[in-house]
């Protein structure tokens, strides 16, 4: 009775998941398909095993390009994280929508953020018919009022789903460790679930689980519509920091913990899709917002053979990791050396999913359906690279012009500023977040690469014999600048603090229980 009581169940289990599975496949693979977007912060070019860190563990993010497409020249907006991500979420240049100014992030005192004016990718594949959700780093504002409105948070541009949040960063100042300071910076250090703090400080053992979960309950929630979900990591900014599950997991020590993590967590939620029946239907993209901040010694990650990193526009600071994968569409293990820009994700979902690319402004997104759909060449050859509102650098195919260079460490710099161990001294470190000289050296003529030939930007090429490519390029500027209308600056440093988050004034500190947030979630 038993056995016949086990059989009935299995095979009514069965006929349930043929079920679900024929339902979640009613809609063409090609017909609005799901996109799944997910950003890592601060992570190197060199950093995975897949694109050559000797070190690395091989994970689920590896194992995502083995089953897709690898990029080896795809390129962040900016050198930093608010006006990186903008740019992404709006494609246009950071210094059209305004995210430039004296503080170069915004601040947690800011009363400014994304101008509401810009229309976001969430906000296009809204507009036609998809579902849209957010969990992990925003980093594009907070409030505008008081401390409590949540006026530039991500509902507010397009998101209807805002899972577990941190608005501002995973700030070096939140380390539970002890390892920079004696305990979290609470300003600082907040959890959001929606709109509503949770943490404050942010603990770290469960974060990244928590994401997780956010992401399989809105995917098993929009099954059977297009759905568009950012997870964007607060791996790899400092401070490091990784679960009891994966501490001491790789011979890289914490900042290997901590990717191996992020790659656990987009393993999962890969898994979510296979077993939802969403795979054939579902494009993921995996990149980081720009490069390492390679000061931070071991606790920064790798530019690989790349110069420079965050807050440099040198070829490690604005070339980034990036991955595609999309079964029955995009082949197995192929790869891609088309020249691609985060913001061209915005005009490439845009044909994908039948959206509108707004035509009342200049938009520096091109779409590169193609390259995925057809492994051709995407239709972008110039790449502007700004730091702040400063023109630093321009790519024109192979070939890259730097007008201002910021310095790099040298080995001697790094010594000083790592302990033995490798580890930072005093916590958080820039050589120069200023893109003004002196902070910038400027060059006349400008300093010539071809990075075809010579990625890590070692040999410049003589001036004399490259005159007509450097004439092009100046063609090329002077058109840009011509047409070029700065936005109002958002980066403004707000005197009153009034605005920093406070979870119970005037003590800031709580931590909800776990259980509050599974209710939310029905699990």
């Amino acid at each position: 009775m038993a056995v016949m009581s086990s059989g009935i169940i299995a095979v009514a289990s069965f006929v349930l998941l043929l079920g679900n599975y024929c339902l979640a496949l009613t809609r063409d693979p090609h017909d609005r398909p799901n996109v799944i977007l997910f950003v890592a912060d601060d992570m190197g070019y060199g950093d995975l095993a897949l694109y050559g860190h000797p070190s690395q563990e091989h994970g689920p993010i590896d194992q995502m390009a083995s089953e897709g497409m690898k990029f080896s020249r795809w390129y962040s907006p900016d050198v930093l994280c608010s006006p990186s991500r903008g740019a992404m979420l709006t494609g246009r240049l950071p210094v059209r929508v305004g995210l430039h100014g004296p503080v170069r992030v915004f601040e947690m005192t800011s009363s400014r953020g994304l101008p509401k004016s810009e229309i976001t990718i969430a906000e296009m594949l809204r507009d036609v018919g998809y579902s849209t959700g957010i969990v992990g780093k925003w980093h594009l504002g907070i409030n505008e009022f008081k401390c409590d409105d949540g006026n530039h948070l991500p509902h507010h541009h397009g998101f209807d789903f805002v899972g577990h949040l941190m608005p501002f960063t995973n700030h070096w100042t939140c380390d539970e460790t002890k390892l920079y300071m004696s305990a979290p910076d609470r300003y600082y250090c907040l959890l959001y679930y929606n709109d509503s703090i949770v943490q404050q400080p942010v603990r770290h053992h469960d974060l990244t689980r928590r994401l997780v979960d956010d992401a399989k309950a809105f995917i098993h929630n929009h099954r059977e519509e297009p759905f568009f979900f950012y997870f964007s990591f607060p791996q790899l900014h400092t401070d490091m920091f990784s679960s009891p599950w994966f501490s001491g997991t790789s011979k890289r020590g914490r900042y290997g913990d901590s990717l191996n993590e992020m790659a656990w967590a987009v393993g999962e939620t890969l898994a979510t899709v296979r077993e939802a029946g969403l795979d054939n239907n579902t494009l993921a993209i995996f990149l980081s917002d720009h490069g390492p901040h390679v000061e931070m010694c071991r606790e920064g990650g790798s530019p690989g053979i790349l110069k420079g990193g965050k807050i440099t526009t040198w070829e490690g600071g604005v070339r980034v990791p990036a991955i595609a994968r999309w079964p029955g569409t995009i082949p197995p293990g192929v790869h891609s050396g088309t020249l691609m820009s985060s913001m061209d994700l915005y005009a490439t979902l845009a044909e994908l999913a039948g959206g509108k690319v707004p035509d009342d402004r200049i938009m520096d997104s091109q779409s590169a359906l193609s390259v995925l759909t057809n492994g051709s060449d995407s239709p972008r050859s110039v790449l502007f690279h700004y730091c702040n509102d400063r023109l630093m650098a321009v790519t024109l195919g192979d070939f890259k012009a730097h007008f201002f260079t910021k310095p790099m460490p040298t080995p001697q710099g790094f010594a000083d500023v790592c302990l033995e161990e490798w580890t930072p001294k005093g916590g958080h470190h820039h050589t120069g977040l200023s893109c003004d000289p002196p902070f910038s050296k400027a060059h006349d003529p400008p300093l010539l690469y071809n990075i075809g030939v010579d990625p890590a930007e070692l040999a410049p090429l003589p001036a004399r014999k490259y005159a007509k490519m450097l004439e092009e390029i100046a063609k090329i500027v002077a058109e840009h600048q011509r047409s070029l209308v700065k936005g109002e600056p958002q980066f403004v440093r707000d005197l009153s603090k009034t605005l920093t988050p406070c979870c119970n004034p005037p003590y800031c500190m709580c931590n909800y229980e776990r259980n509050s947030y599974l209710h939310e979630l029905g699990l």
